[in-house]
């Protein structure tokens, strides 16, 4: 009768100690799940920037919670071109682990040594950090997310970019705006003396098939802007985002 009922309680205790360990391996942060949350962002910024600062630059790499990888294609300037790529469940929480695990390091001292901007957000909340560009622990993680993106290209078309124009010198050569007007918010920090205006729709339209290089000199109001094209992602809403 004991042996009868100690043999019964083998699949309960099997069973309870499965379900331990998957609680084991789900344990830690978890990234927040959702098309348009925000899971890991990697943006280079070079060492001197140019008109529009940081607002102008798009991010290499941005993971989201449905497991799209969005990375950017070619080197900056010119309108933007971007790919998007999917990234398993498993992949995103070790692409996450990863990168909370990359330690705090000063960017160093030199004004204009490029850096990488890391954003990381998880269930214990969100942590942005700019490292040396050739921090090992950088150069793994970037090298992980290249892998997810080495695939049949699928491109990626934003629903909006955001122009970041800065006035340029008057003299130069431009051509004329296709809208009514180009200067928008005025924009801070490393971008303090741009503006940032957000196309959509028809708008977004008529400025994609009058840039035949992009990003470059437009006539606005009187005035000359140089102007990059620096596409919203889905986590990001406006130009407060940039």
């Amino acid at each position: 009768m004991h042996r009868a009922l100690a043999l019964s309680a083998v699949p309960v205790l099997l069973a309870v100690t499965a379900v331990a360990a998957g609680c084991g391996e789900g344990s830690g942060p978890q990234p927040p799940a959702g098309a348009a949350a925000l899971v890991l962002r990697l943006t280079e910024w070079p060492g001197m920037v140019g008109p529009g600062g940081t607002a102008a630059i798009s991010p290499s790499f941005s993971l989201l919670g449905d497991g799209r990888l969005i990375s950017r294609t070619g080197p900056p300037g010119g309108w933007p071109q971007m790919r998007e790529d999917r990234v398993p469940p498993d992949g995103v929480r070790r692409l996450l682990r990863d990168a909370t695990a990359v330690p705090d390091r000063p960017a160093g001292n030199a004004p204009d040594a490029p850096v990488v901007r890391l954003v990381v957000v998880s269930t214990d909340g969100r942590r942005e950090r700019t490292l040396p560009r050739t921090d090992a622990a950088v150069e793994r993680l970037r090298a992980t997310l290249a892998g997810y993106a080495d695939g049949p290209a699928v491109p990626f078309r934003p629903e909006a970019v955001a122009m970041v124009a800065t006035p340029g010198d008057a003299a130069e050569p431009a051509r004329p705006w296709p809208l009514p007007t180009l200067a928008g918010e005025p924009l801070s920090g490393l971008a303090a003396g741009s503006t940032c205006l957000v196309l959509r729709d028809a708008d977004l339209d008529t400025v994609r098939a009058a840039a035949t290089a992009g990003a470059g000199r437009w006539r606005s109001d009187g005035r000359v802007w140089q102007v990059a094209p620096r596409p919203l992602l889905p986590d990001e809403t406006g130009c407060a985002d940039l």
